[in-house]
């Protein structure tokens, strides 16, 4: 598998960015957002940099265990005028979630409550519900770039004005060794027939 693009970065809800970089979860659940393309949500890199977003995070659909995680996260890159990179995933697998059946059996997989999973089948039904596996990367220190006005807005993929440094790429430590990954992947792909 391959490092990300040093530039490219995928939003997601800071608490999913550190279950994901803390090996408690290896999958996304994605759509698309408002300035998606007409098809919705496409996997256009096989590995990009995690993009801690808080603006769209809602305690009503993370499991009631996590939601303490809220509290703690930070504030938005918009506000603090930087955007905190903390690692790297790498897609393995994009499986499709065909029904609010197959959301049932991913769900204790993953973070969410069945109320986030029942918002996102019924949001634009003509457009596949993915689940995305990810192995997740993090660096030793997190990077920040600059926060631009560009990046704002309800998408999935940005692509950063400024790079992270190779050298931080290179450092990174998976959050699962082979073994776990391989057993949390089986377990998504059982999960929805794969």
């Amino acid at each position: 598998m391959s490092a990300p693009p040093p530039d490219v970065a995928l939003k997601e809800w800071a608490v999913v960015c550190d279950l994901l970089l803390e090996g408690e979860q290896v999958v996304l659940v994605r759509k698309g957002g408002i300035h998606e393309p007409r098809r919705g949500f496409a996997i256009e890199y096989d590995a990009f940099l995690l993009y801690p977003n808080v603006e769209h995070q809602r305690a009503a659909q993370l499991r009631p265990d996590l939601r303490p995680r809220l509290e703690r996260a930070p504030r938005a890159p918009r506000e603090l005028g930087e955007v905190t990179l903390p690692g790297y995933c790498q897609v393995t697998d994009v499986l499709q979630i065909p029904d609010a059946a197959g959301a049932a059996a991913l769900r204790p997989l993953t973070c969410w409550t069945p109320d986030f999973f029942d918002q996102r089948l019924s949001y634009k039904p003509e457009r596949p519900l993915f689940a995305v596996v990810v192995r997740a990367h993090r660096f030793r220190s997190a990077a920040a770039v600059p926060y631009h006005r560009l990046y704002a807005g309800c998408r999935s993929w940005v692509p950063l004005r400024e790079a992270v440094p190779r050298d931080v790429l290179d450092g990174a430590a998976p959050a699962l060794d082979g073994a776990a990954f391989a057993a949390r992947r089986a377990a998504v792909r059982a999960a929805l027939g794969a």
